[in-house]
């Protein structure tokens, strides 16, 4: 019963390395895309950068792609060196990130989407990224958003005045200039040949040679009972994200693990591959030193491998099962067409709408400009309306600002750079 129990935690731990592997199977060129002061940028983090997926995630004031533009490949390179050259000053500047705010934001894109972690990693894949890409990208988002808020929004403020007299000015052209705002900040689509998810042939394995694993078990206490294993999984799935995100496993081992090698930090020492029982070498053909197996129950305890260490190993490149592409390029089809449906009905809504405020939206701008002091600029009837409006016009001013600060910066940052574009 054992063996069968220990088989099937081996098939469901493949599944998952197999979409893991996935992701780094795909070939790039890796020729010097450009030089950022100390920073490489490569070909392949150009390519890479132009999936999909990570357009969507780009949310930042950069000014270098035009608002609604799929971008070229030389607008992406460029994109890169401003991101770099931000990233670099956020380090000068000392700007961290509490790693709770991303697993947090990461946990509710899920919980939106109706996702299990397997289904995410799923979808992640499709997409030419691994669970700890798309983190990184996600601390990268929030360590540059904070940085552009201290550097820039904060550097540009808006006054009263400033904004009746836009008004006064524009007043025609607010719900306008509003909407076209509006719809820039929707994430691109592709054209219809860049439509499609970057899913490879094939995947390496490695044979032979020496294996060092470290295991983490958790047991699962009174039987197996569904609320029991719930809580062990809860316990299980944060030691997989610390994991994930850099702490020692073998640390985790010591401070988590509920077996004899816990106290050696799960080390369960150096085994010969061709000593291996088959189902234990099919585990370790998928993995690379620094891989982890995610948490998987089996019988009454719940277990994560750790490839501390391999020696003398062969590697293989074997084909992506027809069946698992095809379940990847489903999943991102659906997601695909999910998020273009949404992209349309909102823009149809503004055409159709282009007035339409909700009740509480439009009740706060009204009760805002009653609270802000006359300032004979507009007549009676003008600061009606602007009453109504007041919220768009500051919007579209702060981006208007937010631009023209954001480009000065960059400037500024360039001119005290060494910036080498080799492509």
């Amino acid at each position: 019963m054992k063996s069968k129990l220990f088989l099937s935690f081996l098939v469901s731990v493949l599944v998952c390395l197999s979409v893991n592997k996935m992701v780094c199977a795909a070939t790039y060129s890796d020729r010097i895309a450009a030089i950022v002061n100390s920073d490489v940028i490569l070909e392949s983090d150009v390519k890479k950068q132009k999936q999909p997926l990570i357009r969507n995630l780009i949310n930042l004031p950069l000014g270098i792609v035009p608002p609604g533009k799929w971008p070229t490949e030389r607008e992406i390179l460029d994109e890169l060196v401003v991101i770099h050259l931000l990233e670099q000053e956020a380090t000068k500047k000392g700007i961290s990130l509490d790693d709770k705010a991303v697993d947090a934001s990461i946990e509710s894109i899920k919980k939106r989407n109706n996702l299990t972690d397997e289904q995410f990693v799923l979808f992640l894949a499709g997409n030419g990224l691994s669970f700890a890409d798309y983190k990184q990208l996600m601390v990268r988002q929030f360590r540059l958003t904070k940085l552009i808020e201290s550097e820039v929004t904060r550097k540009t403020p808006i006054s009263e005045e400033d904004a009746e007299k836009y008004f006064k000015k524009h007043s025609s052209e607010i719900n306008e200039e509003y909407q076209k705002l509006m719809e820039g900040m929707a994430p691109a689509q592709p054209p219809e040949q860049e439509a499609k998810p970057n899913i490879p042939t094939e995947q390496q394995i490695y044979k032979g040679g020496k294996i060092r694993l470290r295991q983490i078990t958790l047991k699962v206490a009174g039987g197996k009972k569904p609320k029991d294993v719930k809580k062990v999984m809860e316990t299980a799935k944060k030691v997989y994200e610390d994991a994930q995100t850099g702490e020692d496993f073998g640390k985790l081992a010591k401070k988590y693990s509920q077996d004899t090698w816990a106290k050696s930090g799960g080390d369960l020492g150096f085994m010969d591959y061709k000593d291996m029982v088959p189902q234990l070498q099919k585990m370790v053909e998928h993995m690379k030193v620094g891989d982890l197996t995610p948490p998987i129950q089996t019988g009454d305890a719940v277990l994560m491998f750790y490839l501390d260490d391999a020696r003398n190993r062969k590697e293989k490149s074997i084909p992506i099962p027809e069946r698992t592409r095809k379940e990847l390029e489903k999943r991102w089809k659906k997601e695909y067409e999910k998020r273009l449906t949404e992209k349309k009905a909102k823009s149809a809504q503004r055409r159709e709408n282009p007035n339409v405020k909700t009740e509480t939206s439009q009740n706060a701008s009204e009760a805002d400009a009653k609270q802000v002091k006359a300032l004979g600029i507009l007549d009676p009837e003008e600061a009606k309306e602007y009453s109504k409006v007041r919220n768009k016009v500051i919007t579209i001013i702060r981006s208007e600002l937010t631009q023209s600060r954001m480009k000065d910066w960059i400037d500024e940052l360039k001119r005290n750079s060494i910036i080498e574009v080799k492509l």
